[in-house]
């Protein structure tokens, strides 16, 4: 009787494990940059957590930043600006400096990537400014926190795995601007952490490495900082961009 029992479970047990499984197998993750296919809907108010979501310009154009905590979307200029960084995931843990670029504006002529094993990865850039020569987040930037925040712990996004990657303009040496992108991009992931994002965030720091506007390099465009989805290719992409300061 006893042992009859024990088989009696064992077949409800492997039922449900393998009815899990299948349904497991059938949910389909967007990642933006790793596939020519758009999600269908994205059912959130929230278009500035739309925008983190898909990293695609028809859910990012125009979309602003309001004093009332509101993200909206209009016509007129976007406080998101897109990028594209090609990198090269042939590159391992034993490579010192992977191949990172940053694609140019449509307009200007494209990188010819010769790599057979390149990945295209968007990433969202927000201008949050700070002190000067220092780490600290202006105290008028802590609003745009935390509605980057909210945005982070919307329903779509709740879960997701983001890098948060610093960037600085062309002045000061190569090492200076690499501890202080480190510092920077430590900063806004503690502050959206303590803001109630729900995700799990990776403070990388790259730099000058990777001007937004190399015939600027002084620019205020190239101080900023770059909110990357990750992807099945998350290894190699942290790989790629801390490796710009090391």
């Amino acid at each position: 009787m006893i042992k009859n029992s024990i088989n009696a479970l064992c077949i409800v047990f492997s039922f449900f494990w393998f009815s899990n499984a299948v349904l497991g197998q059938q949910v389909e993750i967007y990642i933006p940059g790793s596939t020519d296919e758009t999600p269908e809907t994205f059912e959130t108010e929230n278009l500035l957590a739309r925008c983190l979501a898909t990293g695609m310009e028809e859910y990012c154009s125009g979309v602003s930043l309001s004093k009332d905590g509101v993200a909206l979307e209009s016509n007129g200029p976007s406080d998101i600006v897109l990028e594209t960084f090609i990198i090269d995931l042939s590159d391992n843990q034993n490579t010192p400096k992977p191949k990172v670029t940053v694609k140019p504006d449509a307009g200007t002529q494209d990188i010819k990537d010769k790599t057979t094993s390149s990945q295209s990865v968007t990433s969202i850039g927000i201008e949050i400014q700070f002190d000067f020569n220092s780490n600290k987040i202006r105290t008028d930037q802590f609003e745009k926190m935390s509605r980057l925040a909210a945005a982070l712990a919307d329903e779509i996004n709740a879960g997701a795995r983001f890098a948060v990657i610093g960037h600085t303009d062309g002045k000061g040496s190569d090492a200076y601007n690499c501890r202080l992108s480190e510092k920077r991009a430590a900063s806004v992931t503690t502050r959206l952490l303590l803001n109630g994002a729900q995700n799990h965030l990776r403070s990388v720091g790259a730099g000058e490495a990777l001007l937004k506007t190399t015939v600027e390099p002084d620019s205020a465009k190239n101080r900023r900082v770059s909110f990357l989805k990750l992807g099945e290719n998350e290894v190699a992409t942290l790989n790629a961009f801390q490796s710009l300061c090391n």
